[in-house]
C-alpha cells in the first residue's frame, strides 16, 4: 500500500513524536510499499495536488494525528487545506486519525464554517477519530459532532527499538511550553510568578536529579532559560541538533528519565509510553483531559492555581513515594491503549475493505 501521510511539519518536536507513532501502526498493520510525507500547516489540497500526486500515487491518505482542528483565522476553520468542494474529488480513500480538538476556551470553539467543513470531511473520509484528551467531549459539546475517541498515535513511539541511555547520571525531564503565552499563562505578569515559582521547584529538584529542559518549540527556549538560568545541575537540550529532522533522537530522554514534568500533551504522552511517571502542568483542557481519561488526575498541576508551587512540589513527593506502583499502572494502561489501538484498526481495515 502506498501512503501519503499529511500531519503538522517543521514547527514542534511532538508533532514528529506523533508522527513516528502513525507510521509504526501503518507499518504493524498493513502491507505498506512506501510512506510519503506532507505539511498539513502548508500544502494546500488544490485540484492539481488531488488529481496528480493524491490520486495518482497513492492508496491511502492519513490524516493526523496533531491538534490541527484549531485556528478560526484558518480558510476552514482547522488546519486542512483543501476547497469543501474538492473534498469528494479524492478518489483514494482517506482517514482522519486520532487528531486533536484544539481550541482554547477563551476561543469559545470552531466557527460555522469549521462545522460544516468537518461535517463534509466526515462524511467522505473512511474513518475520522479523535486522540484519548477530552477531545471527544469538547467536541460535541461544542459542535454536536459525535466521532470517537481513540489513543493519540504518540503512545506507540514505544514501537520502535529501545534507545541508548543519553545521560549516565539519574535525571528528569521539565518540558515547558511558551508560544502563546497569553493563553498558557494568562497574563504576562503570571508568566514571571510561574517562571519565579519554577526556579524554586528546579533548585530543590536539583539536589537530587539533573534536571534536563526539553524544548519542543523554538518559543520554548526562552522559557527554558529564564528557569534553568544559573541554577547548578541543569541543562537544556540543543534544540537546533534534532530540530527537525533529528526529532527522534530526543525520545531517548523520555525513555530512561526517572519521571518528566510536562506543559505540552506529547511531553504528558511519551513519557507514559515508555511507563515513565509524568506530571503534568495543565495550561490547556487536553493536559487535563488525558489525565483524566487514563485515570491519572492526581498527577495534574494547573499552573495557573494560586497555590501552584505548593501543589506541584506535593505531587512531586507523592510521585517519588509511589514510582514503583506507577510503573505498573502505566504498564496496564499501555496494555489498554494497544489493545484499543488495535480494534481501531480493526474497524479502519473493514472500512477499507467496503465492510460498513
Amino acid at each position: 500500500m502506498r501512503i501519503l501521510h499529511t500531519y503538522c511539519l517543521n514547527y514542534n518536536i511532538g508533532d514528529y513524536y506523533l508522527g513516528i507513532g502513525v507510521k509504526n501502526l501503518l507499518r504493524k498493520y498493513f502491507d505498506v510499499d512506501y510512506i510519503g510525507d506532507t505539511n498539513i500547516q502548508g500544502r494546500e489540497f488544490n485540484e492539481y495536488f488531488i488529481e496528480q500526486v493524491v490520486n495518482k500515487r497513492y492508496d491511502l491518505l492519513v490524516i493526523g494525528g496533531g491538534g490541527i482542528i484549531h485556528g478560526a483565522h484558518w480558510p476552514n476553520g482547522w488546519f486542512w487545506l483543501i476547497d469543501i468542494d474538492l473534498i469528494k474529488k479524492i478518489n483514494i480513500p482517506f482517514i482522519i486519525y486520532g487528531v486533536g480538538y484544539n481550541y482554547w476556551v477563551e476561543e469559545v470553539g470552531i466557527p460555522e464554517r469549521g462545522i460544516t467543513h468537518l461535517n463534509e470531511t466526515i462524511r467522505n473520509s473512511a474513518y475520522f477519530s479523535v486522540r484519548n484528551d477530552g477531545s471527544a467531549k469538547r467536541i460535541l459539546e461544542q459542535t454536536k459532532i459525535d466521532v470517537p475517541s481513540i489513543p493519540d498515535p504518540g503512545f506507540h513511539v514505544n514501537l520502535n527499538a529501545p534507545t541508548p541511555r543519553p545521560i549516565k547520571n539519574p535525571y528528569i525531564i521539565i518540558q515547558l511550553a511558551n508560544d502563546k503565552p497569553e493563553s498558557r499563562f494568562l497574563t504576562l505578569e503570571k508568566r514571571k510568578v510561574f517562571i519565579d515559582h519554577m526556579r524554586d521547584v528546579v533548585i530543590d529538584l536539583a539536589k537530587d536529579y539533573h534536571v534536563l529542559f526539553a524544548p519542543h518549540v523554538y518559543d520554548d527556549i526562552w522559557l527554558s532559560e529564564q528557569i534553568a538560568s544559573g541554577i547548578h545541575n541543569t541543562s537544556i537540550w540543543n534544540f537546533g541538533e534534532y530540530s527537525f529532522d533529528k526529532s527522534e533522537l530526543t525520545l531517548g530522554f523520555y525513555e530512561h528519565a526517572e519521571f518528566v514534568v510536562a506543559m505540552r500533551g506529547h511531553g504528558q504522552i511519551i513519557p507514559i509510553s515508555y511507563n515513565v511517571p509524568v506530571i503534568a502542568l495543565e495550561n490547556h483542557p487536553k493536559h487535563r483531559g488525558l489525565m483524566e481519561e487514563l485515570n491519572l488526575l492526581e498527577y495534574n498541576v494547573a499552573i495557573n492555581e494560586s497555590e501552584f508551587k505548593q501543589n506541584l512540589l506535593m505531587v512531586i513527593e507523592k510521585l517519588k513515594l509511589n514510582k514503583d506502583k506507577l510503573f505498573t499502572l502505566y504498564q496496564s494502561i499501555n496494555k489498554t491503549l494497544a489493545s484499543d489501538t488495535k480494534a481501531a484498526f480493526s474497524i479502519i481495515k473493514s472500512k477499507l475493505n467496503g465492510n460498513s
